[in-house]
């Protein structure tokens, strides 16, 4: 897997952050170019809409820059269906309650225990990047 075990590292030792997103999408396009990972804008899509997620984590740490507001997807993830779909599924497995979607584009939700819903959503990360280099 060449240099995206940096980022496979980092999601192992739980030191990935939201910002480290972008650096992996670069990496996994110039993988996709060399013919190493099989990458299409969905993939990407879906590493912004967890980028989108650890945002969250990082903003109920107290961890995320001043940029980052509650529930807004829209600056990091294309697609409302992915985040939905994300969405949904961590409340069904009782990873975010209070579930809210407001009319301007946020989705508002609360993080009962921020180490199951991070590594929920690491493991999610790790699963995906492993996918498209199979």
């Amino acid at each position: 897997m060449g240099e995206i075990q940096v980022f496979i590292n980092k999601l192992d030792s739980r030191s990935f952050r939201s910002s480290d997103v972008e650096l992996l999408v670069k990496q996994l396009v110039q993988d996709a170019r060399l013919g190493k990972a099989k990458v299409e804008k969905d993939d990407i899509q879906w590493l912004h809409t967890y980028q989108f997620a650890l945002q969250q984590l990082e903003l109920h740490l107290r961890q995320a820059p001043p940029s980052v507001h509650q529930g807004e997807w829209r600056d990091v993830a294309e697609d409302l269906s992915k985040v939905k779909q994300m969405v949904d599924d961590m409340e069904q497995k009782s990873i975010v309650s209070d579930v809210a979607w407001n009319a301007g584009g946020l989705a508002i939700f609360s993080i009962p225990d921020p180490v199951c819903y991070k590594e929920h959503v690491y493991c999610a990360i790790t699963n995906y990047i492993k996918k498209l280099y199979v």
